[in-house]
């Protein structure tokens, strides 16, 4: 998940930190044993792979719903604050009642959301099923 980001490099760290630390240190310094080295390893892939999800799903996922909350607790009172002075324009129309003005804020709040979280919310999904795949086969 962390790759849509920039922060591929991440997924690869966790990946080969996991591993190695599971397979070299535990597996063939506490256990002595090449078979336990190789199966920890793998297991430590798994491992690896389910901390590069997480953290991509945070970065992805949370990290935007966050920031939409926010930008929202920012800009629905301006919004407000123009519709009852009179000044509120959506695509070049001003709302004739207050209805109509609620709506239009609604209607901007749901663009400004979508705009601030359509990447992370698609990429997630997609990566975590990347993600998931790329650990079965390892």
């Amino acid at each position: 998940m962390i790759i849509w980001r920039g922060w591929g490099v991440l997924a690869i760290v966790y990946i080969a930190l996991c591993a190695a630390l599971l397979g070299g240190l535990l597996g063939a310094s506490i256990l002595q044993s090449s078979t336990a080295a190789g199966v920890l390893a793998g297991l430590g892939i798994l491992i690896g792979v389910a901390l590069a999800t997480v953290h991509g799903w945070y970065l992805n996922v949370i990290g935007p719903r966050k920031r939409a909350n926010q930008w929202e607790a920012v800009e629905r009172p301006r919004l407000e604050e123009a519709a009852d002075r009179g000044s509120l324009v959506v695509g070049n129309t001003q709302p004739r009642s207050p209805e109509e003005a609620a709506q239009m804020i609604e209607s901007v709040i749901a663009d400004g959301r979508r705009a601030i979280g359509i990447l992370g919310m698609i990429a997630g999904v997609v990566v975590a099923a990347v993600n998931l795949i790329s650990g079965l086969m390892a």
